[in-house]
């Protein structure tokens, strides 16, 4: 009995915490706050360190959780982007996705590392967690805000924010594997990601299919 109190309490307080986000998200909405640091928000006064004293540190539920929410972003995302849009701009939103994540990168990482004292490879760890444009928050500003932008901006703008994520995950895999493992080979680091590559590929060409 008391395990299954636990358990309607954790779905209450889930759906609280719901309910929550969909009624801040109204107010948001209204009043041009992004809603994205609203969501952060309420995390964070709900959480052990807030008022709300709801201690979660299930890594793993957190991930899927994550992955799935990210998937269905881009889904939708995707949906509402048109390809023609997207093949005039491909190269500069290539550009931006890679060189510029790379650049955001090596910019953040000199403060990250005198900010938090951290040492050169986790300080360039934290600079690619940080570097990608968040998807979710660029198609809520195009697409539900009403943004007026010049037409090869706002395609550029959707077309980086929704591509420059596997460039940012390959540079943490490699951040990740070398603090965990020591310094590999570049033919090691090569292998990594043509697995990891051509794994997301094949997997995303299915999918669409």
């Amino acid at each position: 009995m008391a395990s299954l109190d636990q358990v309607s309490i954790a779905i209450l307080l889930g759906a609280i915490l719901v309910m929550a986000g969909i009624l801040s998200s109204l107010l948001a909405l209204r009043f041009g706050a992004p809603l994205l640091l609203v969501f952060l928000l309420i995390g964070m006064l709900a959480g052990d360190t807030g008022p709300g004293q709801i201690s979660f540190n299930d890594v793993h539920t957190t991930y899927m959780v994550g992955s799935v929410a990210l998937a269905l972003i881009l889904f939708d995302g995707g949906l509402r982007t048109k390809f023609q849009s997207i093949r005039t701009v491909l190269a500069p939103s290539m550009l931006l996705a890679t060189v510029g994540v790379l650049v955001t990168a090596l910019v953040t990482a000199p403060a990250a590392k005198y900010a938090l004292d951290l040492n050169w490879t986790e300080s360039l760890l934290v600079g690619a967690v940080v570097a990608s444009t968040d998807a979710a928050a660029v198609f809520l500003l195009v697409h539900t805000q009403g943004l007026r932008l010049r037409p090869r901006v706002g395609a550029t703008l959707e077309a980086e924010s929704g591509t420059n994520d596997p460039f940012a995950i390959f540079l943490t895999i490699v951040l990740i594997e070398i603090l965990l493992h020591g310094s590999k080979s570049p033919l090691e680091l090569a292998f990594l990601l043509t697995r990891q590559g051509v794994i997301g590929a094949v997997m995303g060409i299915a999918g669409g299919y």
